[in-house]
C-alpha cells in the first residue's frame, strides 16, 4: 500500500493555533470541526475547500494515533506558556509526526539549504518523486508545503524561482526546544543519533537551538548510550516504526 501524502493544503499558523487551542479543550471531533468551520469561514467561503483544510489541520492536532498522544500531552502543557511567535515550535513538531511527507519535504529543504544555500520547488518535487514514487499529487503537495513554510516566515523567495533560508527561529523556552528535538528524533527513520548532532537534523532547519549537551542529557527525555570515543547517542524512548 502506498504511503499517504495527506498534507495537500497550505496551512497558516493562526489556523494551527486555533486547532491546537480547541483540541486542548475537547476531544469531540465534531465540536472541533464545527469550531474550525466557523473560524475559517471568511478565508474559505466554499464548504468543500474549507472541509479539506480542516481535515489536514485535525490530523495535526486532533486525529492523532495513540502512540503520539504523549507528545501531544506535553505540547498541550507547554502551549499556554508560549507566546504566539514561539508556538511554531509545537506546530512544526506535530506536523512532522502527523505527516511523513511533510517531514521528508522539510528534511529535503533543510539539506538543500545547508549544502546549496537555496532550492527551487522543482528540485524538491524531483527528490520527493524519487523517494515517494512518481505520483500526480506530489507537485501540488510540495507546492502546499512550500507555501506554508513561506507563510510561516522560515524561508523567503529569491530570484529565478528559488528560495533561501530566513533567519532561524529562537525561543527562550528550553522546554520547547527539548520537546521539538525529541519529536524530531522520534519521527526520524534513524534509530539513534549522536548527541552532538541531534539539533542539526535537517528537518528542524528553521530553528536555532540554545541547548548544550548537558541540557539535553539532564532533560531525562532521551535514552542515552555510548558509541565510542567518549561520544553519546540519543534515542527516543517512544520510538516506533514510521512510514
Amino acid at each position: 500500500m502506498s504511503r499517504m501524502i495527506g498534507f495537500d493544503r497550505p496551512l497558516r499558523l493562526d489556523w494551527l493555533d486555533a486547532t491546537a487551542g480547541v483540541s486542548r479543550e475537547t476531544e469531540d471531533i465534531e465540536q472541533i470541526r464545527n469550531y474550525l468551520h466557523a473560524y475559517l469561514a471568511e478565508n474559505y467561503p466554499n464548504y468543500t475547500a474549507r472541509r479539506k483544510t480542516i481535515t489536514v489541520l485535525t490530523r495535526v492536532w486532533s486525529r492523532i494515533p495513540e502512540s503520539d498522544r504523549p507528545h501531544r500531552v506535553r505540547a498541550f502543557a507547554l502551549l499556554p506558556g508560549l507566546n504566539q511567535a514561539d508556538r511554531i515550535w509545537l506546530h512544526w513538531g506535530m506536523c512532522i509526526l502527523a505527516y511523513p511527507f511533510f517531514r521528508d519535504v522539510v528534511r529535503t529543504v533543510g539539506y538543500s539549504l545547508r549544502y546549496y544555500g537555496s532550492f527551487s520547488k522543482q528540485e524538491i518535487i524531483q527528490r520527493m518523486s524519487e523517494t515517494w514514487g512518481e505520483r500526480a499529487t506530489i507537485p501540488r503537495a510540495v507546492q502546499r508545503v512550500v507555501e506554508s513554510l513561506n507563510d510561516w516566515g522560515v524561508i523567503r523567495g529569491e530570484q529565478m524561482g528559488r528560495y533561501g533560508c530566513a533567519p532561524p527561529l529562537t525561543t527562550s523556552s528550553k522546554d520547547a526546544e527539548i520537546w521539538l528535538l525529541k519529536v524530531a528524533l522520534c519521527a526520524n527513520p534513524t534509530d539513534s543519533l549522536p548527541a552532538d548532532q541531534v539539533h542539526t537534523l535537517p528537518e528542524v532547519f528553521a530553528f536555532s537551538f540554545s541547548l548544550s549537551i548537558p541540557d539535553i542529557l539532564e532533560s531525562g527525555e532521551f535514552e542515552v548510550s555510548q558509541i565510542g570515543n567518549g561520544r553519546l547517542a540519543l534515542r527516543c524512548s517512544e520510538k516506533k516504526s514510521r512510514t
